[in-house]
């Protein structure tokens, strides 16, 4: 009996709907429902940091997003109202040297557009009210908008749906942890001030309760203020952020025109169960924490992207299911240590011991000074220096490399038979990449990639690699690095196809994903591409240019910038200039102030 849909994903918020595109996109009949009624009315979650920038320049949407968030270049903290340290996100080591503050209901239009292009839709108002699981699939019982139940049957079920996650309760698993003592309010506002708006400014306090603004858009800063007492859910009053702002701010800083208002209840939990059977968490159903750093919504997208083509894969009968274990055994880890950094980002800011500021104060400003320690800050902070190098799917290598097995592959200009394009431009075609250093390697390896010809496609580094002679790179559709070998000796690559496909046969390609800019319809699989064997067999007769991917010829406003590939969404002028007060202020038609209202109880 066929299933109402391969995967059903439960939850319609960042993370259900970066799943759902990319799902969408490989072709998986995929359905995502959620219990709300629409698009969120509130700005919520903000910074979109460089990881997840790439993962949307993967997904072909980066520059969408970009049109419509404020660059924020610095995190910059102060105790007493002077600086204890700037961290610069420059130094994170990607293309997109920032974190872009975008507010949450604008991300989700953003998505739920890309969904409907894909052909999907969102089921709104539909409640998941109980799951079981039989060897035919999952059955989800749900509750629809006039109270109706009944089931949808699917064969794989992803709970994206919040810290209050339906699915999680479902599974019977416990949310470990506890929460902040205290409220903290939110409130995004308009401050009249000269404090640069592009930077985090964040002031730490004796008393241990400090102010933390973000800039956004359309004249408004994001104010948090961490620790304002039991308040019952009970929203604030322009005036009590005032006051507020008023005695945390290092100078009087006016306060007007609030967009939206909220009281927040921070909670630090997790459970450590990604996947029972048949059903996932993913997102806030499976960690929640403080929102010191920006970190939630950005780790909840990234579950998403590592899960989507391994469940792929799986539910199209191209992979083993035991692939999915890898996804909680890579996340997990992850998971926690955004869960420790965030404790101790709010630990930092909140000391009142004083040998405890002191010592902060003497240590973090010098540390600060020291380059390596600001980009190891800034790569776990925009979690770039998230890699996989203990995961079951990560071959090892032996020798020394910049770039090793588990490492995230950086954007770098690569070349096919019709010319220049970027790396993540490939991954657009959702398939492991066969990543060459150059066109020297020599050696015969191409008989070990011919059952594979159709999952991989081959490009070489447009201007080598700072890395061993002759090193072939295998890389993962999400962009870490599986595996590293060479043209002579591709044993490791041989073993991680091995071990995620077989052998049995050359495998027919699933869909091709559909991606903005790549015209609907075309196949891009095994069409104009090269196949693995027919890339190594070119770098054996010494040829510098491959068969390989079509190329984007750049269009307007992708002129190139220095340090950047060619056509990069962050080249030349596609990074929104920084002015006091850029862009338009929102509407003060009746619609709009419905769309960002003040939250009260229960809100």
């Amino acid at each position: 009996m066929t299933s109402d849909c391969q995967v059903l994903v439960v939850g319609a918020g960042p993370t259900g709907l970066v799943l759902a595109c990319e799902l969408l996109a490989r072709g998986i009949r995929a359905r995502i429902i959620d219990k709300g009624d629409g698009v969120v009315l509130q700005t919520r979650a903000l910074g979109i940091h460089a990881r997840t920038l790439e993962v949307f320049d993967m997904m072909g949407l980066a520059e969408r997003f970009i049109e419509h968030g404020q660059v924020v270049r610095r995190f910059h903290m102060y105790t007493d109202g002077k600086t204890l340290v700037r961290l610069d996100l420059a130094r994170n080591g990607s293309a997109f040297g920032f974190m872009l503050d975008v507010p949450q209901d604008v991300t989700e239009t953003i998505l739920r557009q890309r969904v409907r292009e894909l052909g999907g839709r969102v089921e709104q108002g539909i409640e998941v009210k109980g799951l079981s699981v039989d060897p035919g699939g999952v059955t989800a019982t749900v509750t629809e908008p006039g109270g109706s139940t009944r089931g949808i049957t699917a064969d794989y079920v992803v709970g994206a749906d919040g810290a209050h996650s339906s699915v999680r309760s479902e599974l019977g698993l416990d949310f470990q942890g506890h929460p902040y003592t205290q409220d903290w309010l939110l409130a995004d506002v308009h401050l009249d001030w000269d404090r640069a708006d592009d930077e985090m400014h964040a002031f730490f306090r004796r008393d241990g309760r400090p102010l933390i603004c973000m800039p956004m858009r359309e004249h408004l800063w994001r104010v948090i203020l961490p620790y304002a007492g039991d308040r019952d859910r009970r929203a604030p009053t322009l005036e009590e952020i005032q006051r507020l702002v008023g005695e945390r701010a290092p100078e009087p800083v006016p306060v007007s025109d609030p967009a939206w208002l909220a009281t927040f209840r921070c909670q630090r939990r997790s459970t450590h169960v990604y996947r029972r059977g048949p059903v996932m968490l993913a997102g806030d159903a499976v960690h929640v924490h403080s929102p010191a750093g920006g970190q939630g919504m950005n780790t909840g997208i990234m579950d998403a992207h590592n899960l989507a083509w391994k469940l792929a894969l799986v539910a199209s009968g191209q992979a083993p299911e035991r692939l999915l274990d890898s996804y909680g055994q890579e996340r997990g880890p992850v998971a926690a240590d955004v869960l420790a950094l965030t404790h101790a980002l709010v630990r930092l800011g909140t000391m009142t011991h004083p040998m405890k500021r002191a010592l902060r104060n003497t240590i973090v400003p010098a540390v600060g000074r020291l380059a390596p320690l600001q980009r190891r800050a800034v790569r776990r902070i925009s979690h770039i220096g998230v890699a996989y190098p203990a995961s079951p799917l990560t071959r090892p290598a032996r020798g020394r490399a910049d770039l090793r097995p588990g490492d995230r592959a950086p954007d770098l200009e690569v070349t096919g038979h019709a010319g220049m394009t970027r790396l993540y431009e490939v991954l657009r075609h959702g398939r492991h990449v066969l990543l060459l250093s150059g066109p020297d390697q020599g050696g015969n390896p191409a008989p070990w990639a011919h059952p594979w010809r159709n999952e991989v496609v081959a490009v070489t580094a447009a201007n080598g690699m700072d890395q061993p002679r002759g090193s072939v790179y295998l890389l993962r559709p999400d962009g870490y690095v599986a595996a590293r070998g060479s043209a002579a000796s591709p044993n490791s690559l041989f073993d991680y196809m091995h071990r995620l496909f077989g052998t049995s046969q050359a495998r027919q390609p699933s869909p091709a994903p559909v991606r903005p800019g790549l015209e609907p319809g075309v196949k891009l699989w095994p069409c104009g591409q090269a196949s693995a064997g027919d890339a190594l067999r070119a770098v054996e007769r010494g040829e510098d240019r491959l068969p390989g991917i079509g190329h984007r010829a750049p269009g307007p406003g992708h002129g190139a910038r220095p340090g950047l590939p060619s056509g990069h969404p962050v080249a030349a002028d596609r990074v929104p200039p920084f002015r006091a007060g850029a862009g338009a202020r929102r509407s003060p038609d009746p619609a709009g102030q419905a769309r960002h209202r003040p939250v009260g109880p229960g809100g």
